[in-house]
């Protein structure tokens, strides 16, 4: 059984940094498969922790039972997802209040997805600080592996940062950053972005969800 390596000044830390690609609050613990999502996006992107008993806007609110909850993270890590992935969780006294912890490292036996009642298999990543569904692009890196054996070109660079840069702010959860935006801000026509984006997502760079070219993207 993991145990997260987390000090009090750590976790303050985590929750003034808010909630983004890998780092989610919840109030209580959500229902077995909404939380299977969040465990899986985390895993098939760069990891992330799970803070329960802190409310969106970073208040706290605490938990109750702490050993329970803890206990049904790592249950739901087994057993919900397909390979299994083993969540570290700890929990520690803030102003009085308990919080829980789970961490879970970006996984190398990816894609990992989640096993839902109807038995269907959803594969899941992080999209800013919102779970999405892979598809597409995205959903083939995960299952090939980054395959690109040359470096970046000076604008599939420039889009990284962009997006980077776009997201950090972002009014949507899930990201603004979208070919269509990128054109009009660089001035590069449409179908070049957009194929650059497309490129880039296909090699594992990028993440993606919705359609054409109004079709957000995030890092991984």
């Amino acid at each position: 059984m993991g145990v997260v390596n987390l000090s009090e000044s750590e976790l303050r830390h985590h929750i003034a940094s808010g909630e983004g690609k890998d780092r989610e609050f919840k109030r209580g613990l959500p229902r077995d498969e909404k939380l299977a999502r969040t465990l899986c996006a985390f895993a098939n992107t760069r990891g992330g922790m799970l803070l329960v008993g802190v409310n969106d806007n970073g208040s706290l609110y605490g938990v109750s039972r702490p050993k329970e909850v803890m206990s049904r993270i790592r249950s739901v890590g087994r057993n919900l997802l397909e390979p299994a992935i083993e969540v570290s969780t700890t929990s520690l006294r803030l102003e009085g209040l308990t919080i829980v912890a789970a961490q879970v490292a970006a996984s190398l036996a990816r894609p990992h997805a989640v096993l839902h009642r109807d038995d269907e298999r959803e594969v899941v990543v992080r999209v800013g600080a919102s779970n999405r569904r892979a598809k597409g692009a995205t959903l083939h890196a995960l299952r090939n592996g980054n395959a690109r054996k040359r470096g970046l070109d000076p604008l599939e660079a420039r889009v990284l940062n962009w997006v980077e840069a776009s997201n950090w702010g972002a009014r949507d959860p899930g990201g603004d950053a979208t070919p269509l935006a990128f054109s009009k801000a660089f001035n590069i026509g449409l179908q070049r972005a957009r194929r650059t984006f497309v490129r880039l997502e296909r090699d594992g760079f990028l993440v993606g969800h919705g359609l054409g070219n109004k079709r957000v993207y995030g890092r991984p």
